[in-house]
């Protein structure tokens, strides 16, 4: 095999797996969309209030600056019931500044789970699916880009 068609082959592979994981990245990103998408649409909105803003990590030893901050939420049911739902997404450089805690903000929640619910902010809504996206595409995209570019001749 000449060094060119197994530099080729190798490229072709790490192609192969990048794509492959870009569109998981793809379908997840869409499957997250769908199911937002579906409480906005089939979802009741109500008044909450911020209860408070908690620290989130995946262990004790993290560090600092690995810790995310979320927002807890308290709002109540057309029926009356009274639900907490902890954001999704590090608000406290965006949701922070614009909500301190004990202000009122919009949640939606599906009538049949209230505690399936959004807030309903950009980041909440938006952040996973685009980011998801984004970086899926890049890895569908890129690699084939860049054997093109790099063996044109």
């Amino acid at each position: 095999m000449k060094t060119i068609d197994r530099e080729l082959f190798v490229a072709i592979l790490f192609a192969i797996v990048f794509i492959v994981i870009g569109s998981g990245l793809l379908y997840w990103g869409t499957y997250i969309y769908n199911d937002i998408n579906s409480i906005r649409e089939n979802g009741i909105r109500v008044k909450g209030v911020i209860l408070r803003y908690e620290r989130r990590g995946p262990s004790s030893s993290t560090k600092v600056s690995d810790i995310i901050t979320v927002p807890i939420v308290q709002f109540k049911t057309k029926s009356g019931e009274s639900v907490i739902v902890e954001g999704n997404v590090d608000d406290i450089s965006i949701l922070k500044n614009i909500c301190k805690s004990g202000e009122p903000i919009e949640v939606i929640y599906d009538p049949d789970n209230p505690e399936h619910a959004v807030i309903n902010t950009f980041a909440e809504l938006w952040f996973a699916p685009l980011l998801l996206w984004l970086i899926g595409a890049g890895f569908v995209l890129g690699p084939p880009f860049t054997i093109w570019r790099h063996y044109k001749k």
